[in-house]
């Protein structure tokens, strides 16, 4: 079951980010495996606090979660997309340690050379990805590879299952994977253990991949709503008619223009949109963007 990262830290859904940020430090200096040595439970508590605030404190990512919600957002991100750009020295700060590299040689072992940033965000990730793993786990782990995914609109919109592959030395790997509903480009998919083995003996990385979307010549969607339209005569706006549209399972649907309706108006059919994270729909808008010779 995934867990709820603003029940993880205590606060609410509407939390600011400095109640986020105050509530994270309580938690993280209640937790700290210094604090609590040989404990497990400090371990995966202080793992569960960052891994909460690596999302909630980054508006972008707390944005997909909201969006996504637990379960989704889970399947999607991998710890690595998690973790990525979060900064040490705005971690290191939330305890009073201004040295970022100087707090990051303490727990992880000390390095003669200084870090550049993007090593830094790299080690803090290996740090937190690390709590209740050995070494030799992590290290035997095969990497992550990257295969895109070219969707078409309807696919992402309504949800759809197909596979990507890769070669190795004995042939193709072909790898299912499942596009959710109201999926948009950009959007990561992740098959996790399914990439090659390049390690002996280890595990298989995950694969990671990209969709994009391509578009449609008859729908575009905003949110949630589905945008249409529908092609009538200068006779049919004078007089009134009920024109027949599809939505994009192909149900045929009716709705009323009135007569003298001019051309560009826009009708709602409610909760023939795409399906929110909620359980409710959104709606199919349709257009009248021409009238037809």
């Amino acid at each position: 079951m995934a867990v709820d990262y603003y029940r993880t830290l205590g606060v609410s859904r509407q939390a600011t980010i400095e109640e986020i940020k105050k509530a994270y430090r309580r938690l993280a200096v209640q937790w700290h495996p210094d604090r609590n040595p040989g404990s497990h439970l400090a371990e995966e508590r202080f793992k569960a606090v960052a891994e909460a605030y690596a999302v909630l404190g980054n508006p972008a990512k707390r944005r997909q979660y909201d969006l996504l919600g637990p379960a989704d957002f889970k399947n999607e991100f991998s710890r690595e997309d998690i973790f990525q750009g979060f900064e040490p020295g705005d971690f290191f700060k939330l305890f009073g340690l201004e040295n970022a590299r100087d707090a990051l040689d303490r727990i992880l072992g000390g390095n003669a050379a200084p870090p550049s940033r993007e090593e830094q965000r790299v080690r803090v990730s290996d740090f937190f990805a690390g709590f209740g793993q050995k070494d030799g786990q992590r290290e035997s782990r095969s990497p992550d590879i990257v295969i895109p995914l070219v969707v078409s609109f309807k696919e992402a919109a309504l949800g759809a299952e197909k596979f990507v592959a890769y070669n190795t030395s004995t042939g193709a790997v072909k790898v299912p994977v499942t596009v959710p509903p109201a999926s948009q480009s950009g959007r990561k998919l992740v098959a996790r253990g399914q990439g090659p083995m390049t390690r002996p003996g280890g595990q298989p990385g995950d694969v990671i991949v990209p969709l994009t979307v391509t578009p449609d010549p008859q729908f575009t969607r905003r949110d949630y709503d589905i945008l249409t339209f529908v092609e009538l005569s200068a006779q049919e706006l004078a007089e009134g008619c009920r024109p027949l549209v599809t939505d994009l399972s192909g149900r045929p649907l009716r709705f009323t223009v009135p007569a003298g309706t001019a051309l560009g108006a826009n009708f709602k059919m409610a909760g023939y949109g795409l399906a929110r994270p909620d359980g409710s729909r959104g709606d199919l808008l349709v257009k009248i963007a021409k009238a037809a010779p």
